[in-house]
């Protein structure tokens, strides 16, 4: 059954309103945190078994990423962050192009880091925390015409004196807003 030239004229009219009327839209998502993780060095340094570092203890971090699929040429990347001491209050963050840049396809993650301080370039790092995997469930939520990403959960594995300890660092509200996971000594 062929249609009328009008009824295709005048789905093309809707289809162009539309696409017109969406294409005008600024979406504020508010979504840049959504796949982040942060690494908030602990400042606790009284009392009498102090588990905090000072703000030259973390002046230099360094990251390490692998990806955790080893048919694809596992390689790892490691990227050194110079943190002045005006920064030390200020979490590390882990993201989907920072502080790696993005490789493919791949995001947060298919990688597993490890994260040492050292206080120089050739010293034996003084700190390590080792970050297995990090699992994240995401959503996409429409409204008119943008849709956001929302990230629903967000655990971080993290290997510390020996043990796996799971940690939720989704957002309370559901803002996607950073949570960062405090790290002692």
């Amino acid at each position: 059954m062929l249609r009328s030239f009008v009824t295709w004229f005048s789905v093309f009219i809707l289809a162009t309103a539309l696409a017109a009327c969406c294409g005008s839209t600024a979406c504020e998502c508010d979504d840049a945190f959504a796949d982040a993780v942060g690494l908030q060095f602990s400042a606790d340094t009284t009392g009498a078994n102090p588990t905090g570092f000072r703000a030259r203890q973390v002046d230099t971090v360094y990251l390490v990423r692998v990806p955790l699929d080893t048919t694809q040429r596992p390689r790892a990347d490691t990227v050194q962050l110079l943190r002045p001491i005006a920064r030390f209050s200020q979490p590390v963050i882990i993201n989907n192009t920072t502080p790696f840049a993005q490789a493919g396809n791949r995001k947060l993650d298919a990688y597993s880091y490890q994260l040492y301080l050292a206080p120089a370039r050739r010293a034996a790092p003084t700190f390590r925390l080792a970050i297995d995997s990090v699992q994240l469930n995401t959503d996409f939520r429409a409204e008119g015409c943008c849709t956001c990403f929302e990230n629903s959960r967000k655990l971080v594995f993290t290997t510390r004196n020996g043990q796996v300890i799971r940690d939720d660092l989704t957002d309370p509200a559901g803002n996607n807003a950073l949570v960062p996971l405090v790290i002692n000594r």
